[in-house]
């Protein structure tokens, strides 16, 4: 059901006051004035706007006699209430009264419950851009969300910004969808700016893929502003990933099973994955390259920010980053270090467990293509109910690499840096032997860490035996993490976790004894 459609059902029930969360006033205010002139408007009702600058307006010529006049926040709900006729009136920013004022409150809560009883009918549409509902007006005031604009809205607003310059005439079918697909989760307002700064860039030809790129970059720069989220570009393959053959393969398993081919074979859209390993194992990169492999938009959730100093406004935060993703969908939503943003709801009563909630039953209900991307350090400081099935598809543990993988991963960050031939030029089975117990991070560290003396000595290429000084002077966190990795490791064994390297007997017992 749509919004207006949700809003039809109201008016028509006689609910006397609707709460209507918009970015998009305007675009609300032609849809419902659109309304107003259909055959399905209730007959002889007006429509009257109101706010604290132009005070009333009529849209549409009420059946009673009705002049613009002016009227103060707490007078304009006498006015209504003692209007004679039929009309809706809209109260345009009437949020910040109501959340300021206990007596328009009240008042407020006065009308919802009388005005269903009046012989004609008169409702109340308040509009404000985000959820804001004192709790005393919860229970007596529908909240309808408007939501952003879908990939039909943004097409028309493209047409119709390009109408003038002809920017579009020529233009693929192809281009047409990256620019309404790099446009997605942004409101009609900011999609229209987005555009227009297209299309000045473009400087009078048509556009182009470099207007694609110029609606990302401004959506990324929106987005980030927004707090809660970040949009990143792709980033990388698969291939710069060494080493977790098991959890490479099931992503790779699940590369398309998003499409319209896996629907109606009937697959289910993946819901996500947990990793869990300590800090430089490359949980984070494995969320990058993921979304890259897909050729999906990778957004990464800032859930400290969602927890701002405002009452009430770390819901509407986390409601609008889940609003973002599901608009922008399929994408790949990174959670990164999951257990700091929601250690604190474990028998928490106030905003953390409320945030907490809502997104576990997102995540439980979601029916949008939003590929859930979680990393965490610690699980114990996480809510047990977050880990378990129905939220997560699966739960991986990267253990400290193997022998054979710290070889891949070796090979992985020499190949960045320009070295081929990795076999000739290196004995990288002496590196690993010496690197028992480094992560990932480390072992890019190492390599780095051993071109600064080759550089230093007439810029030489890097040998083996810089690897293994670097090696020496390198003390792994693994050294201190023992008690955590046989922890995670337990939970292998225990059924809750499946380790992300194929060789899943190896890793536990090739690395028990950690030096």
């Amino acid at each position: 059901m749509s919004w207006l459609d949700e809003l039809k059902l109201n008016i028509a029930a006689r609910v006397a006051v609707i709460h209507l969360v918009t970015i998009d006033e305007e675009d609300a205010l032609k849809a419902l004035t659109g309304w107003s002139n259909a055959s399905d408007w209730p007959s002889g009702m007006g429509l009257i706007t109101w706010d604290i600058g132009d005070q009333f307006l009529q849209v549409r010529e009420p059946a009673a006699t009705f002049s613009k006049m002016g009227a103060t926040p707490e007078t304009v709900l006498d006015i209504i209430d003692e209007y004679k006729g039929s009309a809706t009136f809209i109260l345009k920013d009437f949020n910040h009264f109501w959340e300021h004022n206990r007596k328009v409150s009240r008042m407020l809560r006065n009308l919802a419950s009388r005005l269903p009883f009046r012989d004609e009918a008169v409702n109340i549409i308040v509009t404000s851009p985000g959820r804001n509902l004192p709790e005393e007006l919860c229970h007596d005031i529908p909240t309808i969300d408007v939501g952003k604009p879908g990939s039909e809205q943004i097409l028309e607003l493209l047409e119709r910004e390009t109408r003038s310059t002809r920017s579009l005439d020529n233009a693929t079918h192809g281009l047409r969808e990256r620019l309404v697909e790099g446009a997605l989760g942004l409101s009609m307002v900011e999609a229209a700016r987005a555009f227009r700064k297209a299309i000045v860039l473009a400087g009078g030809q048509p556009l182009d893929e470099r207007s694609v790129r110029q609606v990302l970059n401004e959506k990324r720069h929106i987005i980030r502003e927004s707090g809660a989220l970040e949009l990143y570009p792709y980033t990388g393959s698969m291939s710069n990933v060494g080493g977790l053959r098991a959890l490479k393969q099931w992503l790779d398993q699940r590369q398309e099973a998003f499409s319209q081919e896996a629907r109606e074979y009937g697959l289910s859209t993946p819901k996500g994955v947990a990793l869990i390993g300590i800090p430089g194992t490359g949980k984070s990169l494995c969320a990058k390259v993921t979304a890259g492999h897909w050729g999906m938009t990778l957004l990464r959730m800032d859930v400290g920010a969602i927890f701002s100093g405002l009452l009430g406004s770390s819901e509407q935060n986390i409601r609008e980053a889940i609003r973002i993703a599901e608009v922008i969908a399929p994408c790949v939503l990174w959670v990164d270090e999951i257990e700091k943003a929601f250690a604190g709801s474990v028998g928490d009563s106030g905003t953390a467990s409320r945030v907490f909630a809502t997104f576990l039953t997102w995540m439980q209900e979601k029916t949008a293509p939003v590929f859930v991307f979680a990393t965490a350090n610690n699980v114990e400081r996480l809510p047990p109910e977050l880990l378990r099935k129905g939220r997560f598809d699966e739960v991986f543990f990267l253990d400290l690499p193997t022998h054979a993988e710290r070889v891949n991963i070796l090979e992985v960050h020499l190949k960045e840096r320009g070295y081929t031939m990795l076999s000739h030029r290196f004995d990288l089975n002496a590196v690993a032997d010496a690197t028992e117990g480094f992560v990932g991070a480390e072992l890019q560290a190492l390599v780095n860490d051993a071109m600064f003396p080759a550089f230093r000595d007439k810029r030489r290429e890097i040998e083996t035996e810089d690897l293994l000084d670097a090696a020496r002077a390198m003390v792994p966190l693994s050294a201190s993490h023992q008690p955590v990795i046989d922890g995670l490791r337990e939970m292998v064994k225990n059924g809750q976790a499946r380790n992300a390297s194929a060789e899943l007997g190896a890793a536990a017992s090739q690395q028990s004894e950690l030096r």
